[in-house]
């Protein structure tokens, strides 16, 4: 009684799943919003104060843009925009941000993405080969 009522849990918890997560794993297409915070290789901390995404997904490969607005010290909120190309496999994202100056294969990639995704909840690392800052962001998946 009990095997069976167990294997009923579990075969209903793996349709739920694969509901949920799609065949591929979990869909992150749509608007994303969040904050976090960084540090400069010299120790200089800063808040980001408003990270935006907007993503669209084909398969496993991700891409879009991102917007971050960072406050570093006493200095006033600067905003830096960019693009984003990432891979998302189960919950993990791979991926470089950076920017195109025309159109691909133009393109500069000048951070390292990692992350992951749970629901509606993503959190990453982004290490800027540019500035030498690694930073931690939390973002939500907006209404659609």
């Amino acid at each position: 009684m009990k095997t069976k009522l167990l294997s009923m849990v579990a075969i209903s918890l793996f349709i739920v799943s694969s509901a949920f997560a799609g065949k591929g794993g979990p869909i992150i297409t749509g608007y994303w919003e969040g904050a976090g915070q960084a540090m400069y290789v010299d120790g200089t901390t800063a808040e980001i104060t408003l990270v935006t995404a907007d993503l669209y997904q084909e398969g496993s490969f991700i891409s879009g843009t991102a917007q971050f607005t960072v406050v570093v010290g006493e200095n006033d909120p600067e905003t830096q925009a960019g693009q984003m190309s990432a891979h998302i496999s189960g919950n993990a994202i791979n991926g470089v941000l950076g920017g195109c100056i025309t159109t691909a294969p133009d393109c500069v990639g000048a951070g390292v993405f990692e992350g992951k995704i749970k629901g509606k909840k993503m959190t990453g690392t982004i290490i800027d080969l540019s500035d030498g800052s690694t930073s931690v962001v939390t973002l939500k998946k907006m209404s659609d």
